[in-house]
């Protein structure tokens, strides 16, 4: 029976290390370094993305979409065109409602007026919708979403009026300009390009000065909250960037760009630092944990959100990128760089529709490689019930035995056959590093114990 029981967690733990949780798709741009901006869902199959401009040595703006109909397995792309004033036109996000009807919201420059762009047959023309009209010269359109075929709001920068804010009932036949809004704190309180998070008929933008704009009707009313942050995107008040996500009408975490966790319980009007432990070894910050890139909660799953930003080694930001969990809202934060991901997403922008339908953006490294990557289908649930249970984690990395937990008292090692390799006791430590440099290139098992007499067998590799 114990036999059993060791293989059934031997099991668990295996798929668990297994398994990369990204897999890149190529999106077919015609160049390199063609990025995502935003991400859309109309259902598990058909998803749109909003392409842009990711080189830091090229002016040259990218007005493209891509679309999938099979969940992100493959992907077809076009060029946007936008009229006469193309040239002068950027897209800032992208919002569809069927695998033909989709809107974009639209920023100009050089005198150019945006606005909010419709496509109804699958993008192959856009259509300007006059009645949104951001044409003052400090209109900046930062976003387009529809609650469902016909409702949908956008928001701009603010012009002389405040926040440039319009609802629509009809799908986009006519606007309205919403007024009574929130005072802006100061000229540099503008919104972002895709910042913001949705759910249900609720929907909260983050400003330029740490406030989010929440609406719970569809954007007919608003209401401003401050956060712990002074900035959303490090332009406006302050230096801070961040990003936040909602699992429901009232609970959502926000994370920052100096490693820092809130949560709100009460749909943002107030938060709570979290204080986190990285399940990866090191001091906070650790590597690939939180980044103030981008976050995203995983539909039905409570307190599991999925973070990708940038590494992070003693405080030495680096040029990788990387992507980290958690499942108990956010007191602990899985990395998933190295064990087993190797691939490190890029951490331009993250969406979930489902449990098993997610992607995360990603940049193009010609026509059949790179663009978005893909969530691999990881049964996150059973991995959230094993950890709650079982909270260890092992890997071998550089000839080094990592194993992290909580009051580890124990750890011993086998080969594949069960012969025991090494066992060794500890006065119960949160982590530990053991040289491995004498074991042959092959699997092992890492049985962990704690102070309690909970215990763990997890699966390793080396190289």
């Amino acid at each position: 029976m114990k036999k059993n029981l060791l293989f059934i967690l031997f099991l668990i733990v295996s798929s668990v290390q297994a398994q990369d949780y990204w897999t890149e798709k190529p999106t077919g741009q015609p160049a390199a370094a063609i990025g995502v901006t935003s991400i859309s869902y109309v259902d598990a199959n058909t998803v749109w993305l909003n392409n842009n401009n990711g080189s830091t040595t090229s002016t040259i703006e990218i007005r493209r979409y891509s679309k999938s109909l099979d969940g992100g397995l493959t992907w077809t792309t076009a060029p946007i065109d936008l009229g006469a004033s193309s040239a002068d036109l950027q897209i800032s996000c992208i919002d569809a409602v069927s695998a033909d009807v989709a809107y974009a919201s639209v920023f100009g420059s050089n005198g150019a007026t945006g606005g909010i762009w419709k496509t109804t047959d699958g993008g192959a023309t856009w259509t300007r919708q006059s009645t949104a009209s951001f044409n003052s010269p400090e209109s900046f359109p930062n976003l387009v979403h529809f609650f469902n075929e016909n409702e949908g709001v956008c928001m701009g920068d603010p012009d002389v009026n405040g926040f440039e804010i319009y609802t629509t009932s009809n799908g986009g036949a006519n606007w309205v300009r919403k007024t009574g809004l929130p005072a802006t704190l100061g000229a540099n309180e503008y919104g972002y390009s895709n910042q913001f998070d949705a759910y249900g008929n609720s929907i909260w933008i983050g400003t330029g000065f740490g406030r989010i704009l929440r609406s719970t009707d569809k954007g007919l009313t608003w209401t401003a909250y401050q956060t712990p942050l002074d900035d959303f995107g490090g332009q406006g008040n302050g230096t801070q960037s961040g990003d936040f996500a909602f699992e429901d009408e009232n609970n959502g975490l926000l994370i920052s760009s100096d490693y820092q966790c809130f949560k709100t319980t009460d749909g943002g009007a107030t938060w709570t630092n979290v204080p986190y432990t990285p399940n990866v070894p090191g001091e906070i910050p650790a590597v690939g944990i939180i980044r103030g890139q981008r976050i995203a909660n995983i539909p039905g799953l409570p307190n599991t959100y999925v973070c990708v930003g940038t590494d992070v080694i003693n405080d030495d930001i680096q040029t990788a990128r990387g992507s980290s969990y958690t499942t108990d809202n956010g007191v602990t934060w899985i990395d998933i760089n190295d064990n087993p991901d190797t691939n490190y997403v890029d951490g331009t922008t993250i969406k979930f529709y489902s449990q098993e339908v997610g992607l995360a953006g990603g940049f193009s490294t010609s026509p059949t490689v790179g663009g978005v990557f893909k969530w691999n289908n990881e049964p996150l649930l059973a991995i959230k019930n094993y950890l709650k249970e079982h909270p260890f984690n092992a890997y071998i990395a550089q000839n080094t035995l990592e194993v992290i937990g909580a009051d580890i008292t124990n750890v011993t090692l086998f080969d594949v056959s069960g012969k025991e390799v090494s066992n060794t006791n500890f006065a119960s430590v949160k982590n530990t590093s053991m040289n491995v440099s004498n074991l042959n290139t092959g699997v092992y098992l890492v049985k962990v114990t704690n102070n309690a007499g909970a215990t763990a067998t997890i699966k390793v590799i080396k190289n």
